[in-house]
């Protein structure tokens, strides 16, 4: 995994700023605390749109993180936001019953440790339906220490409907490289799966479309990129965060100044994203407690404009 000196330098100083500010400012994490801030909205009825967003610990700091991101997602108006490291459910279907325009559900898998991290998703009740939900992979530990959970997904805009697959992911974190293999390994059993069920006749459902936390970055030399297996055909596969990559501002983990959160599409979704934008969402540009109540990742969000 590359590393950006003067990057994670600017990154640590800012986050630290940023937390310097949050203590100044005499905030008590247990406090219910009135965030006031804005952020751009980047839902549009033309479009579907679908953010991965890592929430570190979720809610780091209770019901005050709560009344923040239940607040950016009430602003954002993001159609689908795949959600990672939901550490108590309680607390998550308190931040859907925050959402009255969504709905949520979470992956099934279970910990015995302490560590316990969640994947999820949150959604526009009123034009996105889940037909089925399955996890994947849960005998795997050594590729997926958290099982990708797999769901079945329409949605109806403007009289008309886009259907996929949906996969949200959780890779093994840290640049070690026995750690590096593992996300390697993830990718392997990932394409396999999907190659296996798009060749198969008798599966209608093609589209694909992999969000999530993946903790490394794409833009790697070949010889150390996990994820060159999916880089290496793309007639087949899309990073679609490929065209962020390279460039600090775009950081998914501004800690280390880089792109980690990724969102892959099959071919099948090709057409669906011809003229789509995908772009990191800088929320911390516009909620200046946002590193200390929110998450140390910023969402990246895909827009196909399926529905114009």
């Amino acid at each position: 995994m590359k590393r950006y000196n003067l990057k994670i330098l600017i990154a640590l100083t800012f986050y630290l700023l940023s937390f310097i500010s949050c203590q100044h400012n005499g905030t008590d994490s247990n406090n219910n605390t009135s965030p006031s801030f804005h952020v751009p909205t980047e839902g549009n009825e033309n479009t579907l749109e679908i953010a991965t967003w890592n929430l570190k610990n979720f809610p780091e700091h209770g019901e005050s993180s709560i009344e923040y991101i239940s607040t950016i997602i009430k602003q954002l108006d993001i159609d689908i936001y795949a959600i990672q490291e939901i550490e108590n459910v309680y607390y998550f279907n308190q931040l859907v019953n925050k959402l009255p325009e969504y709905k949520g559900l979470y992956s099934d898998d279970e910990y015995n440790s302490g560590e316990y991290q969640k994947t999820g998703i949150i959604y526009k009740k009123n034009m996105v339906s889940i037909q089925s939900k399955e996890m994947l992979f849960t005998d795997n530990t050594y590729a997926f220490p958290r099982p990708p959970m797999l769901l079945n997904i329409k949605v109806e805009k403007q009289g008309s409907y886009f259907d996929f697959y949906l996969i949200v992911i959780h890779l093994k974190a840290y640049g070690e490289p026995e750690n590096i293999e593992r996300r390697r390994a993830a990718a392997v059993a990932l394409k396999n799966y999907m190659d296996i069920k798009i060749s198969d006749e008798s599966e209608y459902e093609k589209d694909y479309i992999v969000a999530g936390d993946w903790n490394d970055e794409i833009d790697d030399a070949p010889s150390s990129n996990a994820f060159q297996i999916f880089i290496n055909v793309p007639n087949d596969y899309k990073f679609l965060t490929m065209e962020l990559a390279d460039d600090p501002k775009n950081a998914s983990y501004p800690l280390q100044g880089s792109l980690i959160d990724h969102i892959l599409i099959s071919k099948d979704c090709f057409f669906e994203y011809n003229g789509g934008k995908t772009k990191t969402l800088r929320l911390d540009d516009y909620v200046t407690k946002y590193f200390y109540y929110v998450s140390d990742h910023r969402p990246v969000m895909s827009i196909f404009p399926v529905f114009e």
